[in-house]
């Protein structure tokens, strides 16, 4: 008996996930009545762009703009209503209600199958002054020339950006290309909140050598008028003022969840409930994209995740359901990329302390190779941290910070979770290599060596945070060349180079534990592993001194002239 396909399919909300799941039906049904119905003036447009247009990298605005109601129903008889805004979803009718915007009349459309895809909107912060004319969100075209105008319009020399995510980073970037003075405003203690504090430190570095101030653990309480004329001040918790002319709040987003509750969809934790094939608590009704939860593969519970990547495919795969094929969506796990001037920063899964807030016990390696071969021309370094779980060596996250070849080691570790690898698999992958491009040993898999080592119990780490003071019953070795250690090392330390630490390791205790450390990592495995065979009970620190310097870890550091 042949399936009757539906006939009338109308989508609320275009750009990544509706226009995704508008152009899949086409093809997938020729006959279909396909309506896409979208408030703003713009149905398909690259929003992760709009920084980058603010800035003037992307100097011609109709470069975001990548279809028009036109074009779609030329190429794909696709009926496009842009400026309709959907009030009402009458279920038991099957239809919804559109307010055209640029007028005042109302229209109902019938569906037998209907798609949300109405996405999140920025937060606005409940504090007094959040509406003040000086303060913008970013998130459309529309609020790009706003931004704009109001700069040109205002002589606008000083800005605030409240918030150190995605948004707020690349705000900061291309603000500095407009000559604006640039100050972040972070509650957290880090700048890109899916990675760990040590590994966000060099993008902390970046910014301030672009001389983009930063305030850390910073809570802001209000926005009141300031003395000097157009300047406004952005007061934090903690006594901080910062004068600006024009406030940006990249505080993060919230799934537009308002329609579907009041149609009576089941609603989770912090969006809209779906199913692996992207279908609501109503079958009839699928939602897609940054308004949903969908499961966290890590986490192992549903989450929102607000990225286009997952809103393109969740898209694809609801259409794939409505017309028969039954293709789940296997879940996020977050994996996301940020570019910081000259730096790129990076990350999948979760980061040890979104771990240990779980509950959970992780166990991490840091590696810091060069992108490409030392030996041909222009590499730079990576650092690279790697966590799994400390019993199976399953991959729960990775991190990676640099300024080349942060993307690909990224891609290849989110790939390798996805397939649910662990940290020893990584030591076996087959990675393409030229001099220009990677290493023999390339970065991953020179943490799934660390990593198996550690895994195997062929050497026993400590990371830099777990020290917090020099440990005064432990003996503290530095394997690195004189000429390093007299620029720096940590408290209490005893220089013995590795090349001579045969002949020196009996001026070592037998009696005391021994902590050994180099720059990287690398030539302490080898000192641990001649010193652990010799007798002595002994552990390597994670990283090296340089995981010391580039952690922000001030306490463990010390110059010579304090030893």
């Amino acid at each position: 008996m042949a399936i009757k396909l539906p006939q009338n399919i109308v989508i609320v909300g275009g750009v990544a996930g509706g226009m995704s799941a508008a152009t899949r039906a086409r093809r997938l049904c020729e006959s279909a009545k396909i309506t896409v119905l979208e408030r703003g003036p713009f149905v398909s447009y690259a929003n992760c762009g709009i920084p980058y247009a603010l800035g003037g990298i992307i100097q011609d605005d109709t470069t975001l703009i990548l279809q028009n109601p036109e074009s779609f129903k030329s190429r794909f008889n696709i009926d496009v209503h842009i400026r309709s805004e959907v009030t009402a979803i009458n279920r038991a009718s099957k239809n919804v209600t559109v307010r055209n915007l640029m007028g005042d009349g109302e229209t109902v459309y019938a569906y037998d199958k209907l798609i949300l895809s109405q996405g999140a909107e920025p937060v606005r912060l409940p504090i007094k002054g959040s509406n003040l004319p000086q303060v913008f969100t970013l998130q459309t075209i529309d609020d790009m020339k706003s931004i704009r105008d109001f700069i040109v319009g205002h002589n606008s020399r000083k800005v605030a950006v409240i918030g150190g995510g995605f948004i707020g980073l690349e705000l900061a970037e291309n603000l500095h290309h407009l000559g604006l003075d640039v100050t972040i405003i972070e509650y957290a203690s880090h700048v890109f909140p899916p990675a760990d504090t040590e590994m966000a430190e060099p993008v902390h570095t970046e910014l301030r050598r672009h001389n983009v101030k930063l305030l850390l653990n910073a809570r802001v309480q209000q926005i009141e008028k300031g003395d000097q004329q157009n300047l406004i001040n952005v007061m934090t918790a903690n006594g901080h003022n910062v004068p600006a002319d024009v406030i940006i709040m990249a505080v993060g987003v919230r799934a537009r969840t308002s329609l579907a509750a009041a149609a009576g969809l089941m609603i989770g934790k912090n969006g809209i409930a779906v199913n692996k094939y992207m279908q609501t608590s109503d079958p009839d009704i699928y939602a897609v994209g940054d308004m949903v939860e969908t499961e966290h593969r890590i986490l192992g519970r549903p989450a929102v995740v607000a990225l286009a990547g997952p809103a393109n495919r969740q898209g694809r795969l609801a259409a794939d359901h409505i017309f028969g094929k039954k293709i789940a969506y296997r879940g996020n796990i977050g994996t996301s990329v940020c570019k910081v001037f000259e730096m790129t920063i990076a990350s999948t899964g979760l980061s040890v302390q979104a771990l240990r807030e779980l509950g959970r016990t992780p166990e991490w390696v840091t590696v810091h190779p060069p992108d490409h071969a030392g030996y041909y021309p222009g590499s730079s370094p990576i650092t690279l941290r790697v966590i799994f779980d400390p019993e199976t060596g399953v991959l729960l996250g990775a991190q990676a910070v640099g300024k080349q070849g942060v993307d690909k080691r990224i891609d290849v570790l989110s790939t390798a979770i996805q397939a649910g690898m662990g940290i020893c698999d990584l030591e076996h992958l087959e990675l393409a290599y030229a001099p220009p491009y990677g290493s023999a040993k390339d970065p991953v898999n020179m943490a799934g060596f660390v990593g198996s080592n550690v895994l195997r119990c062929d050497v026993h780490i400590v990371h830099p945070g777990d020290l917090c003071s020099p440990q005064a019953s432990w003996q503290i070795v530095d394997v690195r060349s004189t000429s390093e250690f007299s620029r720096g090392h940590l408290p209490g330390a005893v220089n013995l180079p590795l090349n001579n630490l045969r002949e020196t390791v009996h001026t070592l205790d037998r009696e005391k534990k021994v902590l050994v450390y180099c720059q990287v990592g690398y030539r302490g495995y080898v000192a641990y592993r001649v010193l652990s065979q010799t007798g002595f009970d002994v552990v390597n620190l994670d990283g090296g001194f340089k995981s010391v310097e580039e952690g922000g870890h001030k306490a463990l550091q010390v110059s010579p002239n304090l030893s």
